[in-house]
């Protein structure tokens, strides 16, 4: 695979980090009547497009779930009718759902998924969709192991380390997790040196899609820092500090230190050795996505 492939749509660099959307969750809400029509469609002229398709009663999943798999190999999935949601039935010879609406929900890679029609269809079926949640993708050309990552203010820490650079360090759950990791040796990428991912889980918090133009980043990114510290002779003043450092550049955790090491390190690093990421790339980069697929499907609101 090549550089470019990693970006079907719209990524954006700034300051050498290419800014990408690898993950968007929106949602909307159609009555059942209007899902059976879709489901009709799947059973019939669009059955080779079902990868898979499933049921599930836990109070924390949808109870219609589909996989859908395009011509060359990329894959979303879709949600209908969430089951912390009421149910209201119409007492006829059978029960049968009222025209009330339900949950519906899509999650798809924008750099997998360029100009596919289901999409579209799925972007024509309302005129109120809202932004679920959403994965940030930075890629930087520097080894995994020339970072210093700095999140100890998050409770989980999982690193799955298959030898020298070829690991990936998991970090938090929920709203601002993070995931670092190799991606030239994830995607094997035909590229001359190294590409890091840094991969940033956010919540959407259910904004309106309409007003995609003024929504703005609340400027949450990760610490990270670039392990290439020049000493200078005033470093030698304090050895313990020094040997500290020494031992977060050789991989000792900073989560580890106590807080006034800590903060005593990335004093150190803070100078010119952070890694800045810029919330108006992240800004720019999210409306001109929304923008893509909601003026192609040619939704009316647009």
């Amino acid at each position: 695979m090549k550089l470019e492939d990693l970006y079907h749509i719209k990524a954006k660099e700034k300051d050498n980090i290419m800014y990408s959307i690898d993950m968007l969750r929106l949602k909307t809400y159609i009555s059942y009547s209007k899902f059976s029509e879709i489901e009709f469609r799947f059973q019939t002229c669009w059955r080779d497009y079902v990868k898979k398709n499933f049921g599930s009663s836990q109070i924390q999943n949808f109870f219609y779930n589909y996989v859908i798999e395009t011509k060359d190999g990329n894959s979303f999935w879709f949600g209908f009718l969430h089951n912390s949601e009421n149910r209201r039935f119409e007492q006829k010879k059978k029960e049968v759902f009222t025209d009330d609406v339900y949950n519906f929900t899509i999650e798809f890679n924008p750099n997998k998924l360029k100009d596919f029609f289901i999409l579209y269809y799925f972007f024509n079926l309302s005129e109120d969709w809202y932004l679920v949640s959403y994965d940030l993708a930075f890629d930087i050309k520097v080894n995994i192991l020339d970072l210093i990552w700095d999140l100890s203010g998050k409770r989980l820490e999982q690193i799955d380390n298959r030898g020298l650079d070829k690991k990936t360090i998991y970090v938090g759950k929920g709203d601002g997790r993070v995931k670092i990791y190799n991606k030239k040796e994830e995607s094997k990428l035909e590229i001359t040196g190294s590409l890091t991912r840094i991969e940033m889980s956010r919540s959407g918090n259910n904004f309106e899609i309409r007003k995609i133009k003024i929504w703005k980043y609340d400027e949450l990114f990760p610490h990270i820092y670039l392990n290439n510290y020049v000493y200078s002779l005033s470093d030698y003043r304090d050895k313990t500090l020094l040997a500290i450092l020494y031992a977060v550049q050789n991989g000792y955790p900073l989560r580890d230190l106590t807080r006034y090491m800590r903060d005593k390190i990335k004093n150190l690093l803070e100078g010119g050795y952070m890694i800045k990421f810029d919330n108006r790339t992240v800004e720019e980069l999210l409306f001109s996505i929304i923008t893509y697929y909601f003026a192609n499907s040619k939704v009316k609101w647009w």
